[in-house]
């Protein structure tokens, strides 16, 4: 075929394809920020005082928010399913210790306190 001829019609079709896709509706970062927001949203509920106190044996949504938390922090990495277990308990741990709080493993006043600030979205500054 002419090389000619495919670059006249190759170049109309790429350039019409991107103009395309730039007006789709969709972007990968608030997807994302939606998460976080979400998970911010349900960590607004535990203040350090109200908050449960957890630790290994411990069960419930407040398990699988720590859970989900410290999974979006990298801490961990095992299944959101609600049961502190050993898993959970060495996540929370190393959380701890990087926030210089003891790391005992459980989840009390300081633990929820540094879990809300290190999961609350942060603002842009332009």
């Amino acid at each position: 075929m002419n090389t000619r001829l495919m670059r006249s019609i190759i170049l109309p079709l790429g350039l019409i394809s991107t103009l395309f896709l730039g007006m789709l509706p969709f972007s990968f970062a608030p997807a994302k920020a939606q998460t976080n927001n979400a998970l911010a949203a349900r960590f607004s509920k535990y203040s350090p005082t109200k908050a449960p106190f957890l630790a290994p044996g411990s069960r419930g949504q407040a398990v699988r928010d720590v859970q989900a938390a410290l999974q979006r922090l990298g801490f961990y990495n095992g299944a959101v399913d609600g049961i502190y277990g050993s898993r959970t308990a060495t996540a929370v741990a190393t959380f701890q210790r990087s926030h210089r709080i003891v790391g005992d493993g459980r989840v009390g006043a300081l633990t929820w306190q540094a879990l809300r600030s290190s999961i609350a979205p942060r603002r842009r500054s332009f």
